[in-house]
């Protein structure tokens, strides 16, 4: 190869290391704490157990270890961002539910916000208890405080819409978010998914359907849920 051409090659190469770079310092700092974000739930979602996670998340990330830090005080702050990230969505199809403005059958409901509970919990299923039961920023119980009151929520527009008994919605809560982390559990010990979902749901109904009625349901009976 003749000089020039290596020195052509040189510069090509500096300039593409210094476009790399220019495009990295680019995002915005929303944009590099949602990479960093994005980042620690791939890492957490794969079976390695990090003695260092910051060192992990920023990898995988492409990123300095200090990057870390300006966006996040701890590993641990970092952690409950995840946590409260994967509770937004277990609680997805509870609140799509309570912005809608059509008819809502809310036993379909029930049963999409059990069966993403227990996705979440199984996608994560090698880090559960680090992600969900672990001392974070925000006090114990959030998990189920964030849950429960979501639940309650959907209980009173329910009721509100004819669907469910109206009675202690905040206790009904508490007792049927409980079951449905139960059930979370029997299925990551290897539990059958709809299995534990449909008991869950018998669980509900016994809980809150108007007593002399008829639980109605707009999901037919091949979608696993028990009909009335």
């Amino acid at each position: 190869m003749s000089s020039s051409a290596s020195a052509s090659s040189s510069v090509r190469t500096d300039r593409g290391t210094a476009d790399s770079t220019v495009h990295r310092r680019r995002l915005t700092p929303s944009g590099r704490r949602s990479e960093l974000i994005g980042a620690a739930l791939r890492v957490l979602r794969t079976e390695s157990d990090e003695r260092n996670w910051v060192a992990a998340v920023t990898r995988e990330a492409g990123a300095a270890k200090g990057t870390f830090y300006l966006y996040f005080p701890s590993w641990e702050d970092m952690l409950a961002v995840i946590r409260e990230r994967l509770i937004n969505r277990c609680g997805a199809p509870l609140r799509d539910a309570l912005a809608a403005t059509e008819p809502v059958d809310w036993w379909a409901v029930l049963d999409q916000a059990c069966g993403q509970f227990i996705d979440v919990a199984v996608e994560y299923r090698q880090h559960h208890d680090l992600i969900f039961h672990s001392a974070l920023p925000g006090g114990p119980g959030t998990t189920s405080r964030s849950g429960a009151t979501l639940l309650a929520a959907a209980i009173e527009r329910g009721a509100a819409d004819g669907w469910f008994a109206s009675a202690d919605m905040e206790a009904q809560a508490r007792l049927l978010f409980a079951a449905i982390h139960a059930g979370a559990d029997e299925v990551l010990a290897g539990g059958e998914r709809r299995r534990w979902i449909s008991a869950c749901l018998a669980l509900a109904r016994g809980v809150l359907t108007k007593p002399g009625s008829e639980s109605k349901t707009l999901l037919r009976p091949a979608q696993g849920v028990p009909q009335p």
